[in-house]
């Protein structure tokens, strides 16, 4: 954990961006946009299973309901066109992540990922909801 932390300070300190980390050792930061909309975006480090370590990113886009069904489609399909990333079911929620091999990934590559995991989220959540809540 001690390479990852260390690496989410180097982020934090070239890029100006505030990370907070809680008591399970996941870190969040809030990606603000000229529209005046922002997105929360959560970082964990995980392996997988091959005992790689793996950084996890995914945002919040929508609370769901089970009548849903043209808006679950419409993700599925939305899933071919993204660059970085997937949307995804969390329990009742519809998320945007991504992962990236942590020995692989260097600042450019972890941003990019970044940003666009939070750009591609908000611009999902003001689709579906309209409101700027995540």
């Amino acid at each position: 954990m001690e390479v990852f932390d260390g690496f989410i300070a180097a982020i934090a300190a070239e890029f100006r961006i505030n990370f907070h980390k809680d008591d399970e050792g996941v870190y969040t930061t809030n990606l603000e946009f000229e529209n005046g909309r922002s997105q929360q975006v959560l970082i964990t480090l995980t392996k997988d299973e091959t005992g790689d370590r793996v950084i996890n990113y995914y945002t919040i886009v929508a609370k769901l309901k089970d009548d849903y069904f043209e808006l679950y489609k419409y993700a599925l399909q939305l899933n071919t066109t993204l660059i970085y990333g997937a949307l995804s079911l969390l329990n009742s929620t519809l998320i945007i992540r991504d992962s990236l091999l942590l020995k692989d990934c260097d600042p450019q590559r972890f941003m990019k990922s970044l940003t666009y995991i939070a750009a591609k989220g908000d611009e999902l959540e003001e689709l579906f909801i309209s409101k700027n809540i995540y």
